[in-house]
């Protein structure tokens, strides 16, 4: 566990950071193309550890300027210099002082006042660099500051810029987020890593589901999904889930079954021939209860129908240990509790699990089985979004990696496909979907990454393995922070963006700065108190010692 967290930190920041600075440059470089004067690049978040100062501001002094600090000694102090403009809108220096707290606020929000380290003062030009580049102690990401954000007064402010500048600068963080998984993709994609390869075969398929209507039978292979070569569970996953609610046609190759075949031989025999079948992958894919005589088709399923799908089904899954058992499905005795291994005793609940590892609390199935064969892991069966069940047959690992004119297609393809995903499994939160391929925990916080990221480090896989994983992990956190930062969500860079359609909206008519700050500051409020709710589901999965895998 320690191991586990140490890595996890140390991945997480390894792999969520960059996404967040990159996401700030490319604030930054918008924000430069248009003029607009920005303050601060931060690497991390304060407090500040040092910086590097950048940039040439001039500033004019005369006999009226008032040095508080030694003009000898001036080059090279960090110093505020207070001005004003004069009419050709050249700075002229007021007063020249030592930086205090507050002057970094005031330049932000457009203060007729310069602050960084000078550079030189010669004769009667004072140069500022006033752009720093700042180190911070908690390396969470970064940040850029600019001059008036909201402010349409200030010289050089973001807020005075026209409309369209000013979205491009707030949307160029999120674009840039969605562009780096087309670039990381198709890069792992080149890079050599083991795959398990074969052919992928239907080994039962549920009555009435959308495989059954669509005529595909026990032994047929799938060849192709909408044109995507299967070869691999994952990969006809993946291509179902991105056509939730929609036609998919399928390539089959038809299995007939081999009457004669011999226990170590194939169970079917194939010809050939490739059938193309449509059907459409459901939302809401049923569950059926386990149950002694079915009552209604479309919840209910016998247990010996069920077993057909599911060997570890049963008609229950906790057990109590009495003293003298009415109900073998239900109870057993103290005597035969003690004999287990683990042992149970009087009065314990027994879960029955594929290994029992925890006494008093667990059963294993094996030795509930023999107790009752009608107990088991769980008492439903859950249909997938087609209605079928499926192996790899023939399967082999190949050790190799795509040329580029292979790579850059597919590696898009699957950039496009999580954005896909990425809809899809909001979509099934908010429409309470029952589809297996999006179990597991609906939304995960920074500790939740952390852990994720953390058990990946210390995975038992080869370290070629791992840095594909990371990288495609980080390609799918980019796509999801550019989604969520484009959303209309006050705070964020969707938010401010919103308020400036409101302006276009109402003919170039402003919210007032004030009001807009408040709103920012009552959706960052919220957006904080979500993190800490959805950390908090992060910590108990983890005392809980619930993985992601």
């Amino acid at each position: 566990m320690p191991e586990t967290v140490f890595f996890g930190v140390v991945t997480f920041l390894l792999v969520l950071g960059p996404l967040v600075i990159f996401h700030e440059l490319g604030h930054l470089w918008t924000a430069r193309k248009f003029g607009v004067k920005t303050l601060e690049f931060g690497f991390g978040y304060p407090p500040r550890a040092g910086g590097i100062w950048s940039g040439v501001t001039p500033v004019s002094v005369d006999d009226e300027t008032v040095f508080e600090i030694d003009r000898d000694l001036l080059v090279g102090k960090i110093a505020t210099v207070r001005t004003m403009l004069d009419e050709q809108g050249n700075q002229i220096a007021i007063s020249v002082r030592k930086r205090i707290k507050g002057d970094d606020g005031e330049a932000s929000e457009g203060g007729l006042i310069v602050t960084g380290k000078v550079k030189s003062l010669d004769g009667n030009q004072l140069v500022v660099a006033d752009m720093l580049w700042s180190f911070n102690w908690l390396p969470l990401g970064g940040f850029v500051r600019m001059v008036g954000e909201e402010s349409c007064s200030a010289v050089g402010s973001l807020g005075s810029k026209p409309r369209w500048q000013r979205i491009t600068v707030m949307a160029a963080g999120a674009a840039v987020n969605a562009v780096i998984p087309f670039i990381l993709l198709p890069l792992v994609l080149m890079i050599p890593s083991e795959k398990p390869v074969g052919d992928v075969t239907i080994m039962t398929v549920f009555p009435g589901s959308p495989s059954d209507m669509a005529g595909i039978d026990p032994g047929d292979k799938i060849v192709k999904v909408d044109g995507r070569k299967i070869e691999n569970i994952s990969e006809l996953q993946q291509a179902v889930t991105v056509k939730l609610g929609a036609e998919s046609t399928w390539e089959v190759e038809r299995g007939i079954p081999n009457i004669f075949a011999r226990p170590a031989e194939s169970q079917y025999q194939y010809t050939g021939d490739i059938d193309k079948v449509t059907l459409i992958p459901r939302w809401k894919p049923p569950s059926r209860r386990v149950v002694n005589e079915v009552t209604d088709p479309d919840t209910e399923m016998t247990l010996a129908r069920a077993r057909v799908f599911d060997v570890s089904v049963g008609l229950n899954t906790i057990i109590k240990v009495v003293n003298e058992p009415t109900d073998a499905l239900y109870e057993i005795s103290s005597g035969d509790a003690a004999r287990l291994e683990p042992p149970a005793e009087l009065g314990d609940l027994l879960r029955v699990v594929v290994l029992a590892e925890n006494a008093g609390q667990q059963i294993s199935l094996d030795a509930a089985r023999l107790h009752d064969n009608g107990l088991g892991i769980k008492t439903s069966i859950q249909e997938g979004a087609t209605g079928v069940q499926i192996s790899t047959e023939n399967r082999e690992i190949v050790n190799d990696g795509l040329s580029p004119l292979e790579a850059f297609p597919l590696g898009w393809r699957h950039s496009l496909d999580t954005l896909v995903l990425t809809r899809n499994a909001l979509t099934t939160t908010l429409i309470g979907s029952s589809n297996p391929q999006f179990e597991g925990p609906s939304t995960v916080g920074p500790i939740g990454i952390g852990q994720l990221t953390g058990e990946i480090a210390v995975a038992e896989a080869g370290i070629g393995a791992k840095i594909i994983t990371f990288a495609t992990l980080a390609a799918t956190l980019s796509l999801s922070l550019a989604i969520l930062n484009i959303l209309p969500i006050p705070a964020l860079d969707g938010g401010r963006i919103f308020f400036v359609f409101v302006e276009i909206a109402r003919r170039g008519k402003r919210i007032t700065p004030e009001r807009e700050g408040l709103v920012h500051l009552v959706g960052f409020a919220l957006l904080i108190g979500l993190i800490a709710v959805i950390s908090v589901q992060d910590v108990t999965r983890i005392i809980k010692g619930e993985s992601f895998f």
